[in-house]
């Protein structure tokens, strides 16, 4: 095999995510020399999400651009495992984003700021090597590439099989993973600005099935099984299922599956030069499976105290990056540990369960239906939990 030894960079990043992405972009705009390594020729695709944030979640760590915004939506509907519907009114307002574009734009900007992006290039194994610096290795053919800097910063995902080799075990209880399957669908029945979903056991054990319109009667539909209750290929068939009941004569395009995690966040995020952001590092809300909004933070998070961290003779005060992590415990460290919380009250309810809370919440006003008064009704029993969901919409 021959060696080709890479540049030298003050910082790595692996993934080229939002989190990745984000990470990437800050470290360059500071100064630093980064690299960033994605195995796929394309970022972000296929994707792996339903594409829905809040505006908040969106707008408070990028300013994003008017091609990124498929749609605007203001109302949600639950659909309770009997067919009872229950309109929510007041959610906020909510935006369905092109991922596609948005994450080549993203690394887009990551190369203006003067990052070097390296496209198809996956890395099989990364090791500490002797001088303080961190080696990532990508095997191709007769040829081995090489990448090397006193920082590492990993957002390859889910599976996150860097992680390893730096001793965080990245395996996941069944039940802290949704296996889900994905589709876009193009439908008369859509609704433009609605956000619906269903939940029971027929329809997604442990999960749940959403829809997310992205404008011209076309959605995002998609359905997580919790991985526990899951067999091979019950996500596609259920999902196939289902749209063969509500939307029989639907276009349906790129279907693909995928694994979305729902656990409590990694614990250390950092283990001497290198950090852990994104889903790699399970930063997602527990309940929905949604962690765009988090990975933007903890990218920018990671990326900026990086950069601060490289030192004048291009070494990496490792002490300085612990910094990360209090601020990702600080942020939304909190709020994920509450979201963890309810999914595990929501894995011991059925769908009896849930046929109540909808009939309790038929009798109210759709007007003043909010998300945090599904929970408030779902969770009137439990006063602890019912005070971590409430904080949960703060």
């Amino acid at each position: 095999m021959t060696d080709t030894v890479g540049n030298e960079y003050d910082i790595i990043v692996v993934g080229a995510g939002p989190a990745g992405s984000m990470a990437a972009m800050a470290a360059a705009a500071a100064g630093k020399r980064v690299c960033f390594l994605e195995r796929k020729v394309k970022a972000g695709t296929p994707v792996r999400c339903g594409e829905g944030i809040g505006y908040m979640g969106l707008t408070r760590y990028i300013e994003p651009r008017p091609e990124w915004i498929r749609a605007t939506v203001t109302r949600g509907r639950m659909v309770s495992p009997s067919g009872l519907k229950v309109d929510i009114g007041s959610g906020g307002t909510g935006l369905i984003l092109d991922r596609e574009r948005m994450d080549a734009d993203l690394v887009n900007m990551a190369i203006e700021r003067g990052a070097d992006f390296m496209p198809a290039t996956p890395i099989t194994y990364a090791e500490e090597s002797p001088g303080g610096l961190y080696t990532c290795i990508c095997e191709e053919g007769k040829s081995s590439y090489r990448f090397s800097a006193p920082c590492l910063i990993l957002a390859d995902g889910v599976e996150s099989r860097l992680a390893r080799c730096f001793g965080w075990n990245t395996a996941l209880n069944l039940n802290d993973i949704e296996t889900c399957a994905f589709a876009r669908v193009k439908s008369k029945g859509i609704e433009a600005d609605c956000c619906v979903f269903y939940l029971g056991s027929k329809v997604a054990p442990g999960g749940y099935v959403w829809i997310f319109p992205r404008g011209n009667g076309e959605a995002n539909v998609g359905l997580g099984i919790t991985g526990a209750k899951c067999s091979p290929g019950l996500p596609k068939k259920l999902l196939l299922d289902f749209l063969e009941r509500e939307f029989p004569k639907a276009k349906v395009s790129g279907l693909h599956c995928g694994g979305v995690p729902v656990a409590r966040w990694t614990r250390p995020l950092v283990k001497g030069g290198v950090m852990l952001i994104g889903d790699a590092a399970r930063q997602v809300n527990a309940v929905t499976g949604g962690g765009i909004a988090f990975s933007l933070y903890a990218g920018k998070s990671a990326g900026t105290i990086a950069a601060k961290s490289i030192r004048g003779d291009g070494t990496c005060n490792r002490k300085a990056l612990l910094e990360y992590q209090r601020q990702w415990a600080k942020k939304f460290g909190k709020q994920q540990d509450r979201s963890f919380a309810l999914k595990r009250f929501l894995e011991s309810t059925n769908d009896s369960f849930l046929d109540n809370v909808a009939k309790a919440l038929l009798k109210e006003d759709p007007r003043k239906i909010s998300y945090s008064r599904v929970f408030t009704k779902a969770l009137a029993s439990k006063p602890l939990l019912l005070l971590k969901a409430l904080k949960l919409f703060r």
